[in-house]
């Protein structure tokens, strides 16, 4: 159960696209249409702390209109590892691993936040900033001593980098991989968190998804 092994991302990064004719406002709202909003997933979960870490499945859900999050994990045989649940800015441990007590209030607020930066405000506002390039499209928005950074690249112009800093200090970094269209929605398949601050890793890969409300209809 528990994790030594080196660190390696399990994805393949998209091909490289052309964005040099590509429009700022067509690429966000492409993708805003079409990526899902609120939906539960059934997903393999990797988490390192350190040299510490385990795997497992993960149960997530995800609610934008209320802010509103969950996980549990547990092993494969149905043992509990951790669990969360959140609301805003509040975040409520489930059930916290031994390995994990020592740190829990602030590793659980910020699995929370983490959760929240990789699920929640999936496209930039409309004031961004734009970085057009080549190969790529960088939108930054700063608000209340953080910035945050969606780059859209590949192919199909897609998310597949969200950062996050504040001043000189990176604190977490979001790739997606592997987007895949279920009832007409567009999910990432695989996530990488790095959390710079904290120190530890999750890896996501969806297994099964279950849409909630115009999307389950669709299915």
């Amino acid at each position: 159960m528990f994790l030594t092994g080196c660190a390696t991302v399990p994805f393949e990064a998209a091909p490289k696209g052309d964005f040099r004719e590509a429009e700022p406002s067509g690429v966000v709202e492409t993708f805003g249409a079409a990526v899902a909003q609120e939906f539960e997933l059934l997903e393999s979960v990797v988490f390192r702390f350190f040299t510490q870490g385990f795997t497992g499945l993960g149960y997530l859900s995800i609610e934008p209109a209320n802010e509103a999050y969950a996980l549990s994990c547990m092993t494969p045989a149905g043992i509990s590892l951790f669990g969360l649940q959140g609301k805003g800015e509040v975040v409520e441990p489930l059930f916290v691993p031994p390995q994990m007590e020592k740190h829990q209030d602030k590793i659980f607020a910020a699995i929370g936040q983490d959760l929240r930066r990789i699920y929640l405000n999936w496209v930039p506002p409309e004031n961004a900033a734009v970085k057009h390039r080549k190969r790529s499209m960088v939108f930054v928005h700063k608000a209340d001593g953080e910035t945050i950074e969606w780059v859209f690249s590949g192919q199909r112009q897609r998310l597949t980098e969200k950062r996050f800093a504040r001043g000189w200090r990176t604190d977490a970094v979001v790739r997606y991989y592997d987007y895949e269209e279920h009832g007409g929605k567009l999910y990432p398949m695989g996530v990488v968190l790095y959390n710079k601050r904290f120190h530890y890793r999750m890896v996501f890969r969806v297994k099964e998804i279950y849409p909630f409300k115009d999307d389950k209809e669709a299915k």
